[in-house]
């Protein structure tokens, strides 16, 4: 018997693991600690296998039950299902890695959550790009590489056994690494505080004199280490959607009680709705990845949203949702991560057109 891709997500138990985290995300925020019994509940429910193929003892599931289930994760609790997508970003540079010995050992303990890792790739995207010099430098010796620099951003670096990084050699070629973070010289600095997501505990890292083996090489040396394998997709977007459905549940409460509200929560959930269509229709071809216009589009979209689905909770909810423990001024501090993670030129232009003449310009 045949399912649709996203019957998954409407089991009885994965609608109870969704439902413990929400119970728990209202008190993590700005807790000074890994959300361990948060992420508990993600590997209690499969979630994490779902991203690994069976042969190392995944439950792959279709493109679209990935997607529509970090909406669903996202709108429950943003900041584990941040975390998440992190972990799933280094175990996908993991698995495309011709360094067979290393992806088996590695592939084998994230698969039965005996360890965890996170990636700290942004200096090779979007980060620091106007510095001259490298972030990283990556010396070439003669059993592997120096590592000297700063990760600028990690997500769960504390709780990583692994950190999958990127440096540049001398001659400008790349290469990337699963870096073991109890190699001599790696300092994992102090969490900042951050506008929202602290308890993801994403920090930055210094290398001073790190001696890399080569056994630890994952890809490269080449030009651009990262255009390696599939480098995009509708992820980001999925967890705007999701962050965003949370605001305007809570907007559709509000109307329950205020008539008013109806026709604006109406609106909102409409276009939810309608870019929850588009990223099935995205994701229903395996085969066939989106196009970059269509992942930049959906993009500009769910950033919209989400920014104006948290302003109108709070301001539904009046002066009670300017407190900072209501669930709405959360919302919109959460909203905000949007405009800085992972957020191309392009996007980053289209959010301030709109801020200034008030629509998305194409």
């Amino acid at each position: 018997m045949s399912h649709p891709p996203d019957h998954i997500l409407k089991d009885a138990g994965f609608l109870g693991h969704l439902s413990k985290l929400s119970d728990l995300s209202a008190t993590l925020e700005n807790r000074a600690k890994w959300p361990d019994e948060s992420w508990s509940i993600l590997c209690e429910s499969g979630v994490t296998q779902w991203f690994l193929p069976e042969i190392y003892g995944g439950t792959p599931q279709p493109e679209t039950t990935k997607q529509l289930g970090y909406l669903e994760l996202a709108c429950a609790c943003l900041t584990t299902t941040f975390v998440l997508t992190q972990r799933n970003a280094a175990i996908a540079r993991i698995l495309i890695s011709e360094n067979e010995e290393l992806k088996a050992s590695l592939t084998e303990r994230l698969s039965s959550n005996d360890a965890f890792t996170t990636v700290g790739i942004s200096h090779l995207t979007t980060s620091r790009q106007y510095v001259k010099d490298p972030v990283v430098k990556a010396t070439p010796t003669n059993a592997g590489w120096q590592l000297d620099g700063e990760i600028p951003w990690t997500t769960g670096a504390e709780a990583a056994e692994v950190i999958v990084t990127g440096g540049i050699q001398p001659d400008g070629q790349q290469v990337l690494f699963a870096l073991p973070t109890n190699l001599p010289g790696v300092v994992i600095n102090p969490p900042p505080q951050l506008l929202a997501l602290n308890e993801s505990r994403t920090t930055s890292l210094t290398l001073k004199n790190v001696m890399i083996p080569q056994e630890m090489l994952l890809i490269g040396p080449c030009d651009n280490v990262l255009a390696t394998g599939s480098t995009g997709g509708v992820t980001t977007s999925a967890l705007a959607l999701g962050a965003a459905q949370k605001s305007i549940q809570g907007l559709e409460r509000e109307a329950e009680r205020r008539p008013d509200l109806a026709s604006s929560a109406t609106e909102l959930r409409a276009t939810l709705e309608q870019l929850k269509e588009t990223v099935r229709a995205m994701t229903a071809d395996s085969e066939t990845a989106p196009s970059g216009e269509d992942r930049e589009a959906l993009r500009k979209s769910s950033n919209s949203l989400v920014l104006r689905a948290a302003q109108s909770w709070l301001t539904a909810s009046k002066g009670a949702g300017f407190m900072a423990s209501h669930p709405a001024s959360r919302a919109v501090r959460e909203a905000q991560f949007f405009l800085v993670w992972s957020c191309p030129q392009n996007v980053m232009a289209a959010a301030l057109a709109e801020f200034a003449c008030g629509s998305i310009q194409s």
